[in-house]
């Protein structure tokens, strides 16, 4: 990640989302806690990344992928899930994910899907 590069967070868990809102501080990360919520953020702020949680309430993480996708498809999305199944991480790759992680992941390994994601 380079300092101009800008990370979204997305999760409807508020502990999981400051988790990640303090992992990726230098880059200065926004957090949403809804599908809606981010693309409500998308439409006033440029974002290069996209982290976020699978199953939430309303729009899930899939349907947000798809339709940030539409929006902008340079725009990088890594999904997280505690439900991770083959199926899962099969659509939301062939939706256009960059990476899918099963939680709980560590620090090394949600900075290594960002780094790889943003080559």
């Amino acid at each position: 990640m380079t300092a101009n590069q800008r990370i979204m967070i997305v999760d409807d868990e508020e502990v999981m989302r400051d988790f990640l809102l303090e992992v990726f501080a230098e880059s200065k990360p926004i957090g949403a806690e809804s599908g809606e919520a981010a693309l409500s953020l998308l439409e006033q702020n440029k974002v290069d990344l996209i982290i976020t949680d699978l199953k939430m309430p309303g729009m899930d993480g899939l349907s947000l992928l798809k339709q940030v996708k539409e929006i902008d498809s340079q725009i990088k999305v890594i999904v997280v899930t505690g439900y991770a199944s083959l199926q899962t991480a099969s659509d939301c790759i062939q939706a256009g994910a960059a990476d899918f992680l099963k939680k709980p992941f560590s620090i090394a390994q949600i900075r290594n899907a960002v780094q790889e994601a943003m080559k």
